[in-house]
């Protein structure tokens, strides 16, 4: 039997009725996306405060949170931000299309809220992304593949040298997202009910 099976009802009636089963959550990406951001924000409601006071956590969420400002350095400063921002006006490119939000999980979606960051109702442009707005991603916390995402006009337009210095920024951003989501899965899995 899969987890997704033994869902039972509503999330809201189970932290309601103080029964939050670990095992109710939905992680991975065979969930919808309504799914998973209904679960984000009750999780963030019932366990925000205290998972927020956890020193490790603390710790994990802002060297996560500095891995991130050093990509997109590394990404402004290499040109990948102006590539980027030409392909998806100019050339009607956009590597953010729709499906992309069945990527995320839960726990990414959960650290976006401890990010401060608001998710949509909707989508913006309903032929990209959930989660891409009129400016680019309105995710701080972004899933592994679309920070390591590099096309060829990427390649083609930026020094070798430079794709190297975006691949180092990257990889520590997705290591540190690593880390600290499975921080938070243990963590929820020591906290929450497994009945």
């Amino acid at each position: 039997m899969i987890f997704s099976d033994l869902r039972h009802g509503n999330p809201q009636e189970d932290f309601n009725m103080g029964k939050l089963n670990f095992f109710l959550i939905p992680l991975g990406q065979d969930h919808p996306i309504e799914e998973k951001l209904r679960w984000a924000r009750l999780l963030y409601e019932e366990i925000g405060k205290e998972l927020g006071n956890d020193l490790i956590f603390k710790g994990l969420l802002e060297d996560y949170k500095k891995r991130i400002d050093n990509t997109w350095i590394a990404m402004k400063e290499s040109g990948v931000v102006k590539e980027c921002t030409l392909c998806a006006t100019v050339d009607g490119g956009s590597c953010c299309g729709a499906g992309i939000e069945n990527k995320f999980d839960c726990i990414e979606l959960l650290i976006n809220l401890f990010l401060n960051i608001d998710f949509p109702d909707s989508p913006f442009d309903p032929t990209g992304c959930f989660f891409l707005g009129e400016r680019g991603c309105l995710l701080k916390a972004r899933h592994v593949i679309c920070v390591n995402f590099m096309c060829k006009r990427l390649y083609s337009q930026i020094t070798e040298e430079k794709i190297k210095m975006v691949q180092r920024a990257m990889e520590k951003e997705t290591e540190a997202a690593f880390i600290l989501e499975e921080y938070i899965k243990h963590w929820l899995a020591r906290h929450l009910s497994k009945e």
